[in-house]
């Protein structure tokens, strides 16, 4: 690893030991304002309150969230950690509406979503709203013994770290689990491994988190060759078929690749989970 260009010294250690860091400042307010537009909206143009998995690969379709999953200050604090060769794999948007208890995420691990065998990932959970506990930031359950897979269940129905599983979704002991507040413009960082969730928004204050998921050239897709952008060096493996800028186009045919590549995805995934459970 040479200089860091984004990330101290003690963030990075901390990353590794934690399995996440936050926040990062990566965002000035102007780009943050013009970022948040751009999801409210795509939400808009999707009827308004789109589930999450119908908003997703972002990046292949519309310039600026291929932007904002490109944007040198990301890609410096994911270089610090993932070195120079980044692919972009996914991108999501997180949104929660003000007062929306319909929506929460369970506790969960990523690793068993992607489908990789080798390499290395990164999510960059990047706040383009405050993400506070009031309306259902992240929480994480950070530490080293998030490697340590959570599927042995004692007589108790727990584990030796509190957590038990019940119908496939992983449950945590509350007290373990830290809130990964983010300023509008921070973003947070967490790897594959890492145990995390979020609650409802009970606020008058929408949450709007966009995720980009990088993966490094020496992973290998369990299933076929997954489209990716390359974002910084080289691709120096030629396990994923390789995606250019997207260039700009009507909104409805952006519209329409954006859904297509959401249910490629989607069902990618999946795929992968069920794998993962054999």
């Amino acid at each position: 690893m040479g200089e860091l260009r984004r990330l101290s010294e003690l963030e990075r250690r901390r990353y590794f030991h934690d399995g996440i860091v936050f926040p990062v400042r990566v965002l000035d307010d102007d780009e943050t304002r013009h970022f948040r537009a751009a999801c409210d909206q795509l939400e808009t143009r999707l009827g308004g309150r789109p589930r999450t998995v119908e908003v997703r690969q972002m990046h292949l379709h519309f310039p600026w969230a291929y932007q904002l999953a490109t944007h040198p200050r990301v890609l410096d604090a994911v270089e610090d950690l993932l070195g120079p060769d980044l692919l972009v794999w996914a991108t999501e948007l997180f949104a929660k509406h003000p007062g929306d208890e319909a929506v929460s995420i369970a506790w969960h691990q990523d690793r068993p979503y992607m489908g990789f065998e080798g390499g290395e990932t990164v999510s960059a959970w990047i706040a383009l709203a405050d993400s506070v506990p009031a309306n259902g930031c992240m929480r994480a359950v950070p530490g080293p013994g998030r490697h340590s897979p959570p599927r042995t269940i004692a007589a108790d129905g727990a584990n030796s770290s509190g957590r038990k599983r019940h119908g496939g979704v992983l449950q945590v002991d509350e007290q373990e689990a830290v809130d990964v507040v983010l300023r509008a413009g921070e973003m947070s960082l967490h790897d594959s491994d890492i145990v995390h969730g979020s609650g409802f928004n009970r606020s008058n204050q929408k949450r709007v988190g966009f995720v980009v998921r990088y993966v490094t050239p020496q992973a290998r897709p369990l299933e076929g060759r997954p489209p990716v952008v390359l974002a910084r060096g080289r691709d120096t493996a030629g396990h994923f078929r390789l995606a250019g800028r997207p260039s700009p186009s009507d909104t409805e045919e952006a519209l329409a690749g954006m859904r297509a590549s959401a249910t490629e995805h989607l069902e990618a995934m999946l795929h992968n989970l069920k794998s993962a459970k054999h």
